[in-house]
């Protein structure tokens, strides 16, 4: 009778599955590589300058640059005794970690072998544009997280194409607005790929329903954002006003310090060639894509998502130029690098290509340590000898 018992109601161990083991490593060596930098650049004293400058003047709406997540955690930070400008690091910190894990993840689901997918994303975590989002506090890795669901949201609608996953770009483009200044400049050649993306366009009307659907949710956000402006005796006006000003109303001489409006401000299409060929120097990754528009049928007959993924950081870094809202081409440079890993995250790589995105990231992360058009803005620039010494 035992035996049969024995038999019958046998338990077995909980298992975990070889994605998340492989997340858990990767995330786990990722916070303490982010945390020993981070922490080396405390102990000497380096702050950002955007963040230093919202930390200093929270209640301060024209010193802040647009930056309304972060002044929001500014405020909320600022109620804790003991906190400085550099606690904002540790949030970037732990949500950089947790990224790596989840990307690392989401690759063994998608077939590749836990080798594999930690020689991508471990190399990720050495890239300095990664580092930089990781270590500095600011909204940066932030831009690049939901630039990155952005890509994902639209291969759900480009190889679905109903009204819930419509509704999820909506929801996504929310999100893409209440946290990044420059969201319009993204959302806006996003838009125009809607229709394309939507396989039973047959008509105008289907496509303005398109976009009806998609960017309602962000209309009614921003209306009750204005609203409430207005109730905090923040009016309309003066909000556009500091979001139409340079960087977003952000110092004066945090603007004059940026060499890249000092050469290219005002300029759009000088400043889309050149980001984009930083995207394919610094984030060559990027032009697997075209192999793979190439060399695979069902990517040609889904292109979107593909091309979104390497057009949108350099037009959206262009567009923002020609408004002298784009201080840096890094911000540029990290949505390359969100948007392409979320791009990866969709596709099916054959064995071959999975090693060749890896190899396409170790030659990035040579190249971006290694060139000095990445190293031009004094930030980066101090940010760099704090932590390296060169």
């Amino acid at each position: 009778m035992s035996d049969v018992l024995a038999t019958d109601y046998q338990r077995t161990r909980p298992t975990i599955s070889r994605g998340w083991q492989a997340g858990l490593i990767v995330g786990f060596a990722s916070l303490i590589i982010f945390t020993l930098a981070g922490e080396r650049l405390a102990m000497q004293g380096y702050i950002a300058a955007g963040v230093q400058s919202v930390w200093n003047q929270p209640g301060d709406n024209s010193n802040i640059g647009g930056q309304w997540v972060q002044w929001l955690l500014v405020a909320i930070f600022r109620l804790i005794p003991g906190t400085t400008a550099a606690t904002l690091s540790v949030v970037t910190v732990i949500s950089a970690s947790f990224v790596q894990g989840f990307m690392t993840h989401d690759l063994v689901k998608r077939g590749w072998s836990p080798l594999q997918a930690v020689l991508a994303v471990g190399l990720t975590a050495l890239h300095p544009v990664m580092l930089y989002m990781a270590t500095n506090g600011a909204p940066m890795l932030l831009y690049g997280i939901v630039a990155g669901l952005v890509i994902i949201a639209l291969d759900r609608f480009e190889a679905i194409s109903d009204t819930q996953s419509l509704i999820v770009v909506g929801l996504v483009f929310v999100l893409l607005v209440i946290s990044w200044p420059n969201a319009i400049y993204f959302l806006l050649p996003t838009l125009v790929l809607l229709p394309w993306a939507f396989r039973d366009v047959r008509s105008y009307s289907a496509a303005t329903a398109v976009f009806v659907i998609s960017i309602a949710p962000t209309f009614i956000v921003l209306s009750g954002l204005a609203l409430a402006g207005t109730l905090f005796g923040i009016p309309m006006h003066d909000l556009l006003a500091i979001w139409s000003a340079p960087l977003h109303g952000a110092q004066l001489q945090i603007v004059q310090q940026s060499v890249w409006l000092r050469f290219y401000g005002g300029k759009p299409v000088l400043a889309f060639f050149l980001l984009t060929l930083a995207c394919m120097g610094l984030m060559p990754r990027v032009l697997l894509i075209f192999v793979r528009l190439l060399s695979n049928r069902q990517e040609r007959r889904r292109p979107v998502t593909g091309l979104a993924a390497f057009f949108l950081p350099p037009i959206s870094g262009a567009l923002a130029t020609w408004f002298w809202h784009l201080g840096s081409i890094w911000t540029v440079i990290a949505l390359s690098l969100m948007c392409g890993s979320a791009w990866a995250a969709t596709v099916h790589f054959r064995n071959w290509e999975r090693w060749l995105w890896v190899a396409s990231i170790a030659c990035g992360v040579s190249a971006a340590w290694l060139t000095p058009f990445l190293w031009f803005e004094p930030d980066q620039q101090l940010w760099r000898q704090t932590l390296l010494g060169w």
